[in-house]
């Protein structure tokens, strides 16, 4: 129904479509200038205004055109939607002292003082000659006082009178302070660019710039067009440096409070263009997003929406989200008939054609490829760079859209895309073996940092890879697939003495009853997801198995309305609306596949099953009976398949991908109802090349065993809390607590802006847990109650005491922030206010530089093996922070922990590594096992023993 109605608005708007042509560069050359020019002369209004309208769209990004629509709504006494029009004339040219001129006369004729006194200050600043300042303090004083006899402009012409008086002496500070400021960033050559050391100084002269803005001797146009100048310059000669403008760009697009929407859509164009350089498609559909919700109901031409929506659909298609993409797409459509600039057309016709062919919209993406192929017959427009968008657009849909033979379009990623739709699974994996080689050089001459945007890419290059292995019979090559796939985390280049470590290394250190098991995620990005190929590795034999998707779950995603529920609170938790398409049966569900969002989705289910509260004393926990059911459907989908070779294995080390790393395999429950942390010592790992590292690393000596923390005593942050009532209230507040962690500044009032009504509680149960491990496990040291400070700790870390001890316990409470990452924390004690600079919250920026040259850490705590997906580092957070601060080996949480449970399991684990001589993981299998058998009371449940998972070697 959908495609006969897009047919039906498109054949109706065919004839409607205007003929783009190629105009002038030069607006003032084009017809429409001509015409505007005439009817200003015989004075008819509306045809002015028609005309500007045309040029606008012709135009999109000229600050001329923006100036002439502002006149001509100015002439028609629209004097708000001239104001309006002059703001975005100043965000494209703020440079430009008429645009402050006649901004300030239209601001004092429609009543608005405020918008009044910012193109006044833009105008100052600009810097002119004292004969010129003269001439337009008469011209603007003789404006506004001809208002006077007006009442209901009484106060503001008052008010513009008092902008004006003194007004050389305002100039020659505005225009001393940008010029002091700015002159360095306005005046930026691309040969200062291209030199690091002096692009750098001038980054930090337009950073030092802002406390002129903030005390309003600088307008935040200026500062807008300096930054913006900047990044301009930089992606032709220096692209490094231009990654380093992305937050800054960033801040100003998502500031509402400070930045005008025309201030942070001129922003948002350039960082848009980084963000799609740095391959960074889930921050451009982040930022398009935001601005497309930004500009509805306000957007002053078809153009400006059009380029919100190009980005929009291209980052959706870049992510593989084919389905979104083509919904999106059928908003774009609406919009094509009303550009006028080739070049916005252009773009529109790639993004659209790309949209509806992956999503297999054969019939929309062959009325889009007739227009683009007349468009492309147009004089003249095979000799414009952007008749590349749409030629290419052709190309890549070719295979999809055309007829006949398989025509590559030179694009190895796409060409691999396209060879897989049509089954070639040979030819597709020389596509994504060229893929890989490209992406490869990219990634090698970049900076460590610079590398996290192309991470995404390079992981859908390896699924896909893995998955043409496999379906060509490949299997010995999908071994190095997975493993180059986490060969560029920053854990791996801290970590590991061998970037990609080949099989037979990893075979060589893997006992005869040990097994290491991977998985590549070869769904990443796509309509459907939680298809992952998983690589056993033993000492003699490799197994590439692909994993059971959603086959054990057909019936629970079709029937179990607790999902539904669920959904929603997710999504109400991530800013998003419910995705409830597939189970209302609005989309028809793919059989065996997981929907979007599914995956995911049921993971937090089995959390959910794993958790429980305490009421009235006793533990009680979510559908207990349906526990053993559902680790039976995960253990299904990921382990039944590779159980013939798991027999005489009693180690299992697993490396996991993306969200299977929020999965707890040591609870999972076999056939004979068994769980596998009864059948197998358990450990997690990052990669082979870590796993290696640490197995052949020297072995240390340690002066004492364990350093315990505990205690701790939570108050309420007194700072007042930042402002939370948008979503660009939240982006600020993670640029802000970004750069406060930059800088080492405390982050009090983020954690106040969060914090509930009551601290958080006094644990007791943690408290006993570090006594007894002192009492019974000798050489160990305590910090508890006072001493349990961030500030004690980070003493520690900087005097090298902390390598002393083998082990560090920590036991406090934790979490994973929802909302800002940057504050997911392992609290110690807490005070109102901020104690010699710390806050009381270790965050995650702080555990990784910490000096932490320590065997093993044990974080006795909720959640504090969670954190968020990342390119190339799996689930980042606060384990993975301690690998990068020098530990060996970890035992952190999935899920919240029992108080009385982790004390057993802390204290009986330490007495048989200390007391005992038994390695951990042995250690802690033995001690989950004699939770399971009942040892320590009523505590069978997996909530008291399984979210506690080891991490090392």
């Amino acid at each position: 129904m959908r495609n006969s109605i897009f047919l039906a608005f498109l054949f109706i708007h065919v004839l409607s479509w205007s003929q783009v042509t190629i105009p002038p560069s030069d607006p003032t050359a084009h017809p429409s200038y001509a015409a505007y020019v005439e009817a200003g002369r015989v004075k008819n209004l509306n045809a002015r205004l028609v005309s500007a309208g045309e040029l606008l769209e012709v135009y999109p990004e000229n600050s001329k055109t923006f100036g002439w629509m502002a006149s001509a709504l100015y002439g028609n006494n629209r004097p708000d939607d001239a104001v309006m029009f002059s703001q975005w004339a100043m965000a494209f040219d703020s440079y430009n002292p008429e645009t402050g001129f006649y901004g300030f006369t239209y601001s004092v004729f429609a009543n608005r003082p405020t918008e009044a006194k910012l193109f006044l200050e833009n105008m100052q600043a600009v810097g002119q000659d004292q004969a010129t300042m003269q001439r337009d303090q008469q011209a603007l004083s003789d404006y506004v006082n001809s208002l006077a006899k007006y009442p209901q402009l009484s106060t503001t012409v008052q008010l513009a009178n008092g902008f004006l008086s003194d007004y050389n002496n305002r100039s020659i500070a505005r225009a001393k302070a940008t010029f002091e400021n700015l002159a360095t960033s306005l005046g930026a050559t691309y040969e200062d660019i291209a030199q690091n050391a002096t692009a750098e100084k001038i980054l930090a002269d337009w950073v030092n710039a802002e406390k002129a803005v903030e005390e309003g001797l600088i307008s935040r146009a200026l500062y807008t067009e300096a930054l913006v100048f900047m990044a301009q310059l930089s992606e032709k000669v220096n692209f490094s440096f231009g990654q380093k403008l992305e937050p800054h760009l960033e801040k100003i697009v998502f500031d509402q409070k400070n930045y005008s929407l025309p201030l942070r859509y001129r922003a948002f164009l350039r960082l848009a263009r980084v963000q799609a350089a740095l391959k960074r498609w889930d921050k451009v559909l982040s930022s398009s997003s935001f601005m497309i919700d930004q500009l509805k109901g306000k957007a002053p031409s078809t153009a400006v929406l059009a380029k919100t929506y190009f980005y929009t659909v291209m980052a959706l298609t870049e992510q593989q989200k084919y389905d979104e993409a083509a919904q999106i797409a059928d908003g774009y459509i609406n919009l094509l008939p009303k550009l006028k600039s080739p070049e916005y057309v252009a773009e529109a016709y790639y993004v659209l054609l790309r949209a509806y062919a992956f999503n297999k919209d054969v019939e929309k993406g062959k009325a889009i490829r007739k227009k683009a192929q007349e468009f492309l017959k147009i004089p003249g427009i095979e000799n414009q760079t952007y008749a590349a968008f749409v030629t290419d657009g052709l190309s890549t849909t070719e295979n999809i859209l055309g007829e006949g033979a398989v025509v590559l379009s030179g694009n190895a990623y796409n060409d691999g895309l396209t060879l897989v739709g049509l089954k070639k699974y040979a030819e597709a994996a020389l596509q994504f073996e060229k893929a890989r080689e490209e992406e490869v050089k990219i990634l090698e001459g970049l900076s460590i940092l610079a590398q996290r945007g192309y991470l995404d890419k390079f992981q859908r290059i390896n699924g896909n890879l893995a998955a043409t292995y496999y379906e060509t019979g490949q299997f010995d090559k999908i071994y190095d697939v997975i493993e180059s796939n986490r060969s560029y985390s920053l854990l791996n280049d801290k970590r590991s003495t061998i970037k990609q470590l080949p099989l037979k290394e990893l075979q060589s250190v893997l006992g005869a009853n040990e097994a290491y098991l991977s998985f590549i995620d070869v769904s990443k990005g796509s309509t459907y997801e939680g298809t992952y190929l998983m690589c056993l590795v033993r000492k003699n034999d490799v197994t590439v198995k692909y994993n059971r998707s959603a086959g054990a779950f057909t019936d629970l995603l079709s029937d179990d309305k607790e999902l539904i529920v669920l959904e929603k609170e997710m999504a109400k938790n991530e800013f998003r609306r419910p995705n409830l398409d597939y189970f209302t049966g609005a989309k028809a569900r793919k059989t065996g596949m997981f929907g979007q969002g599914e995956f995911k989705l049921m993971t937090q289910y089995l959390r959910k099953h794993m958790e429980a509260k305490v009421v009235d004393g006793q533990y009680v926990f979510y559908q207990k009976e349906k526990v053993p059911d559902l680790l039976r459907r995960f253990y299904i989908t990921f382990i039944d398949g590779l159980e013939n070779k798991l027999q005489g294995i009693t180690k299992l080390t697993i490396s996991p991908e993306g969200l299977t790393g929020t999965i707890p395999f040591d609870v999972l429950v076999d056939g004979q109802g068994r769980y596998l942390a009864e059948r197998f010592e358990m450990g997690y790992i990052p990669n082979a090349s870590l796993l290696y590292s640490l197995r052949k690393q020297p072995k240390k000596k340690f002066e004492k065993n364990v350093l315990a923390f505990g205690g701790a005593t939570y108050e309420l942050h007194a700072a007042p809390k930042a402002p939370l009532s948008s979503i660009g209230d939240l982006e600020k507040l993670r640029y802000r607590v970004r750069e406060d962690l930059e800088k080492g500044l405390p982050l009090d009032y983020a954690f106040a802006t969060f914090q509930g009504k009551e601290p958080m509680s006094f644990l007791q149960g943690g408290r006993n847990e570090v006594v007894l491990i002192q009492k019974q496990v000798p050489l160990t040291d305590t910090r508890l109650d006072d001493m349990m400070t961030e500030n004690e700790l980070k003493r520690m870390s900087k005097a090298n005491e902390l390598g002393k001890y083998r082990a560090l316990h920590l036991s406090s409470h934790a979490s994973v922030h929802p909302y800002v990452f940057d504050l997911s924390a392992f609290a110690m004690t807490v005070k109102p206010n901020p104690v010699d600079g710390e806050d009381g919250m270790l965050v995650v920026g702080e555990v990784e530089k910490l000096n932490l040259p320590i065997d093993f850490v044990m974080l006795s705590a909720c959640q504090t093996a969670l954190g968020i997906e990342s390119p190339g580092d799996g689930i980042k957070g606060l384990n993975q922070a301690l690998f990068n601060a020098g530990v060996n080996s970890t035992l952190t949480s999935l899920w919240s922990v029992s108080d009385s449970g982790t004390m057993f399991l802390s204290v009986e684990l330490y007495d048989r590594m200390f007391n005992k001589s038994m390695a951990t993981p042995k250690a802690l299998a033995e001690v989950k096992r004699n939770f399971i058998k009942g040892v320590y009371g009523d505590q069978t449940h997996p909530y008291f023993w399984a979210p506690f998972i080891y991490t090392g070697y």
